[in-house]
């Protein structure tokens, strides 16, 4: 097994194949955006079992030696580890190897089994671990025939929506979102520099970054995610909303959300999905009342603290 922070170009590819075999095979991503943006970086621990034997158990092996990959993992700087195993090389112990060698880099650590996946919730259980968090995945139809309803503008003294600006927003928009998500793990986290990692992505649109700026100040958000590399079918996803403590209560995070969706629907884009904690009353009755039905999950399991 080879342990490394920073993954040559050859190990990235060889990551990225990895990646595109297991989604196709089990119908679900087995890394999330965090982990696959972490492929380019040196903040996650990688773990990676190549294919040749003579490299599969040396941890004294050349970094650059694995072009093909039977298993990998990472432990991301939140303590979150993802995996995969090869679907052709499943069930014979390169999983729980993987699974071994990242918590003995962090014995706290929260492992994802992304899609709630049988078998992927049964390995972990028998590996000693139980579920500590529980993450849905929204999805509502944007049918033509069925137009956003209408949302009163927040009674705020000079409000506005516009595009997302780089130089008037970059930094207000982390506070915000900091603001906004003090309690989540991965989201209140972010820094400037995951936010200009996002922004270089070849997806990233500023007019699908609405913002909602109040005495021109950026006092709440949503941003849009469109890839068009999946064509013109696919589904949007809502990638975040939030809004300031000090406008919360005042109807700017519905106010955003149906602009979001009014663009998505003028655009023909068939449908939008969200991804929300299992335990956020508050924001499932908003995004239910929207009409967002529950369409998938992921797990987040951890080991047992020892005594």
């Amino acid at each position: 097994m080879i342990t490394t922070a920073a993954l040559s170009q050859t190990q990235r590819d060889a990551a990225r194949e990895l990646l595109d075999a297991v989604t196709a095979h089990d119908g679900v991503a087995p890394l999330d955006e965090a982990a696959r943006l972490a492929l380019t970086g040196d903040s996650a621990q990688h773990l990676l079992l190549p294919a040749g034997p003579e490299h599969s158990t040396d941890p004294g092996a050349d970094p650059a030696a694995a072009e093909t990959l039977l298993g990998y993992a990472s432990l991301l700087p939140d303590g979150t580890v993802q995996g995969m195993v090869h679907p052709g090389h499943r069930r014979r112990g390169h999983g729980t190897a993987l699974l071994r060698a990242a918590l003995e880099l962090r014995p706290d650590a929260g492992v994802w089994a992304h899609g709630a996946l049988d078998g992927s919730l049964a390995f972990l259980t028998a590996a000693g671990m139980h579920e500590t968090r529980r993450l849905l995945t929204l999805r509502r139809e944007l049918a033509a025939g069925d137009p956003v309803r209408d949302v009163a503008v927040p009674t705020l003294e000079d409000f506005r929506l516009d595009s997302f600006d780089l130089e008037r927003d970059a930094d207000r928009w982390v506070e915000v979102n900091a603001l906004a998500f003090a309690d989540h793990p991965e989201q209140g986290s972010l820094g400037r520099a995951d936010l200009d990692r996002r922004l270089a992505e070849p997806w990233f649109d500023a007019g699908d970054l609405l913002v909602a700026l109040q005495h021109e100040e950026l006092v709440g958000f949503v941003w849009i995610k469109r890839d068009a590399a999946e064509g013109p079918e696919a589904d949007a996803e809502i990638y975040v909303v939030a809004t300031a403590p000090s406008v919360q209560g005042h109807g700017v995070a519905g106010y955003l959300l149906a602009a979001a969706l009014r663009r998505l629907q003028a655009a023909g884009v068939p449908g939008v999905e969200l991804y929300v904690e299992a335990d956020n009353t508050a924001a499932l009755r908003l995004y239910e009342a929207w009409g967002f039905t529950v369409s998938g999950r992921d797990v987040q399991m951890r080991a047992a603290a020892k005594a």
